[in-house]
């Protein structure tokens, strides 16, 4: 019997900045078990942008708030997305955050295990600014200042 695997989820939320008042939109990622990996501030069109860069197989909900990844790679998508949610919060220039989605496009898969589990790995012990050292680390790294 052929074994049903359930799409990797990203689901956007708009939420109030505490001093600005501002909304900004956050980017929640779950897994293939449902249960909620990594959440950062990262914005619809960041995420899309990426996804059709690389020629992603994704289904989009109604509103668009929700995209599934499915297919082969659909674990290293999930991955390099992460890694790229994780650098968005650190960089306030648009034409940064292509120079760093251009750096995780070429990441090899070694290097894209390793980025991923280190943020995760911050993100579980400090939250977000754990992931704020790893991804000014990542942009140290690749020379995106």
């Amino acid at each position: 019997m052929e074994e049903v695997k359930r799409p990797i989820i990203i689901r956007f939320t708009t939420r109030k900045m505490r001093k600005t008042r501002r909304r900004v939109e956050v980017a929640s990622f779950y897994s293939l078990t449902s249960s909620r990996i990594f959440h950062a501030r990262c914005e619809r069109g960041v995420i899309s942008g990426f996804l059709e860069r690389v020629n992603a197989p994704v289904r989009r909900s109604k509103t668009g708030k929700t995209i599934y990844l499915e297919g082969e790679k659909a674990e290293e998508l999930l991955r390099k997305l992460v890694i790229l949610a994780g650098c968005r919060p650190s960089i306030k220039v648009a034409s940064k955050m292509l120079e760093v989605a251009e750096v995780v496009v070429s990441l090899g898969e070694f290097e894209t295990i390793f980025w991923y589990s280190k943020m995760l790995e911050e993100y579980e012990k400090r939250g977000f600014w754990g992931v704020c050292r790893v991804a000014r680390a990542f942009r140290t790294l690749y020379r995106v200042y």
